[in-house]
């Protein structure tokens, strides 16, 4: 629950940073931003879900044995997932997509997402290994 919270919140930070601040993208909404932000909200508290649930299937067991790299790319690929989802449905805030602006924006939801993995594996790391670890010292 506590990497779900972190990485909802690190990635929704990164998306408003990346939209609102660096490309200006939220001017280019023709709706009320509170409706925008109480979706957005929505939205990536199931993100931050899947990248939290996706850290535990097994197929992810060989992308490393580090846990937080191992994060990052559990994060890259439901960003990239997202991305082609996001795309499916034409949710953008550019009008034309040309295929430059699609490997960008593919790009960058990999790096979001992929932050947002790192928070999953930091949390992991902190919670459960080094749980393992005082656990393995109290033995002796």
């Amino acid at each position: 629950m506590i990497a779900w919270i972190c990485t909802t919140l690190v990635m929704f930070g990164l998306s408003y940073l990346w939209h609102g601040l660096f490309l200006n993208d939220y001017n280019l909404i023709s709706y009320s931003k509170v409706v925008y932000f109480s979706f957005a909200t929505v939205a990536y508290i199931f993100v931050g879900f899947l990248v939290t649930r996706a850290y535990s299937l097994p197929f992810f067991d060989k992308t490393s044995s580090n846990s937080i790299l191992r994060g990052f790319w559990v994060g890259f690929s439901c960003g990239i997932l997202v991305s082609i989802l996001a795309t499916t449905v034409n949710i953008s805030f550019n009008k034309s997509l040309d295929l430059k602006y699609l490997i960008f924006d593919l790009t960058w939801q990999g790096i979001e997402q992929g932050i947002g993995g790192l928070i999953v594996g930091f949390v992991y790391v902190l919670v459960y290994e080094s749980k393992g670890s005082r656990a393995i010292e109290e033995e002796k």
